[in-house]
């Protein structure tokens, strides 16, 4: 597997996946343990508004964060799209999209991979 087709992987069929069939625990393994997590909200949905990026470090405090959440990110029944992926060595980019109910709202990541997992996860709103 190419570097760019590890990270897709990654992203698309461990990460994103596991976030959106609720899954938090199969969804973080693709996260290493030291983990460098922020996350600005794209979908607005129940009390979580576009705006304050949320800042964790490791994986099992994702995964916690991920975890209360499963409720309301089922009911805001939105799936997470992976496009545009470049990378260089162990960093890279990406253009993603959440789709749900209305118009697709889109994203981008920097992200680092460290020990073939994701050591740094940076998602802001386009």
């Amino acid at each position: 597997m190419t570097p760019r087709e590890h990270a897709y992987h990654l992203f698309r069929n461990v990460y994103y996946a596991g976030i959106d069939r609720g899954d938090m625990r199969a969804a973080t393994a693709a996260l290493h343990p030291d983990v460098d997590w922020s996350h600005a909200q794209v979908w607005a949905h129940h009390e979580f508004a576009r705006g304050h990026a949320q800042q964790l470090r490791g994986r099992e405090v994702v995964h916690d964060f991920l975890q209360a959440r499963v409720v309301q990110l089922r009911e805001a029944c939105i799936t997470h799209h992976v496009r545009e992926l470049i990378i260089d060595g162990h960093r890279g980019a990406f253009l993603g999209a959440v789709e749900g109910p209305g118009a697709e709202k889109q994203f981008m990541v920097w992200f680092e991979l460290r020990d073939d997992m994701i050591g740094r996860y940076l998602l802001r709103p386009r």
